[in-house]
């Protein structure tokens, strides 16, 4: 995902806690096939796509409702954070 593609930033400004729920899914699906390839995770990292799931509110109570795309949340930090762990220190 680095130039002259990058689609990180624009992908985590949709995740905003207004954004309809519809939207969410749809970007959190993209995010989480993307966060799959070891090759994407730095580009997704530097665009702050983890905090944007932590301040998206898609973990509290009132998305409660759409299990799915909770999982599929959890299922992009999970890759966001199996990375090489010579380049975490």
């Amino acid at each position: 995902m680095g130039p002259p593609i990058s689609l990180g930033p624009d992908l985590a400004a949709l995740l905003e806690p207004d954004t309809d729920i519809k939207v969410k899914h749809g970007v959190i699906g993209l995010l989480k096939h993307l966060a799959q390839s070891q090759g994407n995770r730095a580009a997704l990292g530097q665009a702050g796509i983890i905090q944007k799931l932590a301040a998206s509110q898609i973990w509290g109570e009132k998305a409660d409702m759409v299990e799915i795309v909770q999982v599929a949340a959890i299922g992009v930090a999970k890759h966001m954070c199996n990375g090489d762990s010579k380049r975490a220190r």
